[in-house]
């Protein structure tokens, strides 16, 4: 008797330590560092001034839910049209967008560094008799998306985009009939250029394309795109007016160069689980930049860096339930 209350009472002391962290921005700067010519230029703007450099952070933390949203329509529907329910579906990692030209006018686009997985769920009758429901989870991993696009406007043809990316899956039946679930595995990778699914071409079109446009060709109301946004005019690097040689040679520059760019999701502003309180600077980075070309070569890095303070919340899943406050 003495052990089973001395365990309820640990068991409500447990519950009661339970506590979700929200952060709430007290300051923050976004920062840049620009390398060019063997030297830097370190700059950055607040991050409460809403300038150009906090567009472009929030342009980046929108990137993989941008591709995530154009997946996970064209699988669904895929899925759908195959007698199975799409559940949901997740994309994880940090994309690499590589840009290369070629003699022919056309760029060549790689995306990389993404996992996506999602479940489907599968039900039904055999023979009027044998009732079954089935769950399938499909993994992607190391996806791989090429595509090509012209660079005078950066319009990218679905029937240019390629998929290759390692594919397992699992099955869970509430029988042993799980060969009844249909074959979803082949919906989306290891398609070669031209043989993917026009659905999901022109869904991976639309993510890729909200990339590419808006980082090196769709114009802002000052009538600049992102590269030089992120760079503007009046930088200069070693004694070199690098803000001004893009500013007045982008096409060049887009044309000719091998660019790679690794969008991250600047400082992690979500809810933390756990009895502790998280730290109060946070930060990451949001663009990883390198461009080489004949007349230039130089790297970039956009950086976020928040001061919070922990608003305490007894749980974020669950807002109606009263505990103590752990701190």
């Amino acid at each position: 008797m003495r052990k089973a209350l001395f365990i309820a009472a640990a068991m409500l002391l447990a519950g009661s330590a339970h506590a979700d962290f929200i952060p709430q921005v007290i300051s923050g700067t976004n920062s840049v560092i620009l390398s060019a010519n063997n030297s830097s230029l370190p700059y950055s703007e607040n991050r409460a001034a809403n300038g150009p450099l906090g567009a472009l952070i929030v342009d980046a933390q929108n990137v993989p839910y941008q591709i995530q949203y154009a997946l996970n329509t064209a699988v669904a529907n895929a899925v759908n049209s195959q007698g199975a329910r799409f559940g949901s579906g997740t994309l994880t990692g940090l994309p690499t967008i590589t840009l290369r030209p070629s003699s022919s006018g056309v760029i060549y686009v790689t995306l990389s560094g993404l996992s996506y997985r999602f479940n489907a769920s599968y039900s039904g009758t055999k023979a009027g008799i044998i009732n079954f429901s089935c769950t399938n989870t499909t993994y992607y991993n190391n996806i791989t998306i090429t595509a090509q696009l012209g660079s005078a406007d950066g319009a990218l043809p679905p029937n240019k985009i390629g998929i290759n990316g390692n594919l397992s899956t699992s099955t869970d039946c509430d029988s042993n009939l799980t060969w009844m679930l249909p074959v979803l595995g082949s919906i989306l990778v290891n398609k070669a250029e031209g043989a993917v699914d026009s659905a999901i071409a022109n869904s991976i079109q639309n993510g890729l394309s909200s990339v590419t446009q808006k980082f090196f060709f769709l114009r802002d109301q000052n009538w600049q795109v992102g590269l030089q946004r992120l760079i503007p005019a009046d930088k200069v690097v070693g004694g070199f007016a690098i803000g001004q040689y893009i500013q007045n040679n982008l096409a060049y520059l887009i044309s000719n160069s091998q660019i790679s760019m690794t969008v991250g999701g600047g400082a992690d502003m979500k809810p933390v689980v756990g009895t502790n309180e998280p730290p109060r600077l946070l930060g990451g980075d949001a663009i990883s930049l390198t461009l080489t070309s004949p007349g230039l070569s130089f790297s970039v890095k956009l950086h976020e860096e928040v001061n919070v303070f922990w608003k305490w919340k007894c749980s974020v899943a669950n807002p109606a339930l009263n505990c103590a406050d752990p701190r």
